[in-house]
């Protein structure tokens, strides 16, 4: 390719003609280990926890997820009652996972506190959630 653009074998590339005079050596790679084989070796496999505690998410999506990983049906949230003037309202919801009914004891005072809640008392009710000794649920 080069010859066709004027080039001859011992000159030097460049519009001076200084540059290198030597061709790169090419290393040829004949494994399918991939470029840095050595240093992405992959460390062994740790065996996965039978019950994953699930504290650094949000309970409402832990749950959905956990609903997926077990092929339930996705969990159905039911409000229970509200109360209270409209400027302040206290909100409780229920939900039902797997033909089980979980209520949290303590009313939240917006809705998607109340889902959370309850997804959360579900969650803790398995043990996969840790418990609020300031917020108990169940």
């Amino acid at each position: 390719m080069l010859q066709k653009m004027g080039w001859s074998p011992g000159e030097g590339l460049g519009k001076n003609k200084e540059g290198t005079i030597e061709p790169l050596l090419l290393d040829v790679k004949m494994d399918k280990k991939g470029f840095h084989a050595q240093e992405e070796l992959t460390p062994k496999k740790q065996p996965i926890p039978l019950a994953k505690d699930l504290s650094g998410k949000h309970p409402v999506s832990a749950l959905v997820e956990l609903c997926s990983k077990r092929k339930w049906s996705p969990p159905d949230f039911e409000m229970v009652f509200d109360c209270g003037p409209d400027h302040k309202k206290n909100f409780l919801m229920k939900v039902m996972v797997n033909g089980q009914e979980f209520k949290p004891s303590v009313a939240a005072s917006t809705k998607k506190m109340a889902k959370a809640n309850a997804a959360a008392a579900y969650l803790q009710s398995l043990g996969l959630f840790p418990k609020d000794p300031n917020n108990p649920l169940l």
